[in-house]
């Protein structure tokens, strides 16, 4: 009887210790793990990732946190611009214009490459603004009738300004085209009243149509060379522009360019200029003289002669234009110790071929065993000088002869090498 009990209790306590394993492998059946997927995989990567490289989540997050910055913000008087301004078809479009008669001045960042048309149209309280280097384009009408604004800087980033863009902008004083303008519309600074200041740089390509149209306080303005065309009505009715340079470089006069010009009394036209259209200097009654080449004046009484309708022509000679270029030469030592060493001029300067007349040489400053002709431009290392590159200035120009006139002195600097 004891011997079946024990065998008893011996079976029931292993069936007990039986369960929690049975209940175990039941819940694993019922509990698969996960599958790995490539989903997964890459998952854990990312998170691997992200746990060894903490500055690319500074980057992420800095990248994150400029997508989310306002396009423009405006604290009730300033308008700052963030990003570029998109082309708008008419003024009402702008997310500003329903307070722009509350815009008194406008920032645009760096970083920001173009301002749309219509961007600040008739925002007439508008008196200052502030464009970044790096900005490229300044769209149609962009500050079209803003009559506050007294200045703007145009960077010298900016190869495009469309038309209209300050067009009667009539407080406007002080104005630039860039040395960087390949592109201009039309009227872009017309009707500015009481601009008197602009500076064209010298780079600039083009001068538009009705550029400065009756800008009736402008008092001088000089065109570089690097205009290729002063467009038609550029300058009309600039009745107070009392100075005009247009230095060489420029080809053409357009139509009107300068009629009603009134305060103008002397205009000289450089050689390079070849076309001057139909009533260019019409109605500027007091414009005495009109300074053109022989060559010019011949073609024009030739081809349009109204161009020059009543106007005292004087004609000169032509300009010589000179370009000169000092080079570096060699002369042996030991040739200098027993007597002087000449170096002809083409192995010293680089002349131009375009030049009319002889040269003329002349020493400027450097060392006094080194000397140059007046006439052949030879250059003379005296005896006994010491071994040493020597730096040395020198001025030529050309003299001219029947057709052109004498050029400008042109400094050179040369270097002579002795060893």
């Amino acid at each position: 009887m004891l011997k079946r009990f024990l065998s008893f209790f011996v079976i029931a306590a292993l069936i007990v210790g039986m369960v929690p394993a049975i209940v175990l492998a039941d819940e694993a059946i019922q509990q698969p793990e996960e599958p790995v997927t490539e989903a997964t995989e890459d998952k854990e990567q990312e998170e691997s990732s992200e746990e060894k490289l903490p500055d690319e989540e500074a980057k992420v997050s800095a990248k994150e946190k400029a997508a989310k910055v306002d396009p423009y913000v405006f604290n009730g008087t300033t308008l700052t611009i963030n990003k570029n301004i998109p082309n708008y078809k008419h003024d009402s479009e702008v997310p500003w214009k329903d307070y722009r008669n509350s815009i008194q001045k406008v920032v645009v960042k760096k970083g920001v490459t173009s301002i749309g048309d219509y961007a600040f149209y008739k925002c007439e309280n508008l008196t200052s603004v502030t464009l970044p280097d790096g900005l490229k384009t300044i769209g149609q009408s962009a500050f079209y009738s803003c009559k506050g604004l007294k200045s703007v800087s145009i960077p010298s980033s900016v190869t495009k300004i469309g038309t209209d863009a300050f067009r009667d902008c009539t407080s406007l004083k002080k104005a630039n085209v860039p040395s960087s303008l390949k592109e201009m519309g039309l009227w872009v600074f017309a009707s500015c009243e009481e601009l008197t200041d602009v500076t064209i740089a010298d780079g600039a390509k083009v001068l538009g149509k009705g550029a400065f149209y009756y800008c009736e306080s402008l008092i001088s303005v000089t065109i570089p060379g690097s205009v290729s065309e002063i467009g038609d009505e550029a300058f009309q009715g600039c009745n107070q522009l009392h100075y005009l340079r247009i230095n060489y470089g420029v080809k053409s006069i357009g139509w009107q360019a300068f009629q009603k010009c009134e305060s103008l009394t002397s205009v000289t036209l450089p050689s390079s200029v070849t076309e001057v259209k139909d009533i260019a200097f019409e109605n500027c009654n007091n414009l005495l003289e009109l300074h053109i080449t022989e060559e010019l004046h011949n073609k024009i009484l030739k081809d349009n002669p109204d161009a020059i309708s009543g106007i005292k022509v004087v004609v000169h000679l032509q300009e010589n234009q000179i370009t000169a270029k000092g080079k570096t030469a060699k002369v042996k030592y030991k040739k200098t110790r027993k007597k002087a060493q000449t170096v002809s001029c083409s192995k010293v300067l680089s002349l131009s071929s375009k030049s009319n007349g002889s040269y003329l040489f002349a020493k400027v400053k450097g060392n006094k065993k080194i000397t140059i002709n007046k006439t052949t431009g030879k250059v003379t290392v005296k005896k006994k000088i010491k071994r040493g590159t020597y730096k040395v200035k020198f001025k030529v120009m050309a003299t001219g002869n029947g057709e052109f006139r004498a050029s400008d002195w042109k400094t050179v600097t040369i270097k002579i090498k002795v060893k």
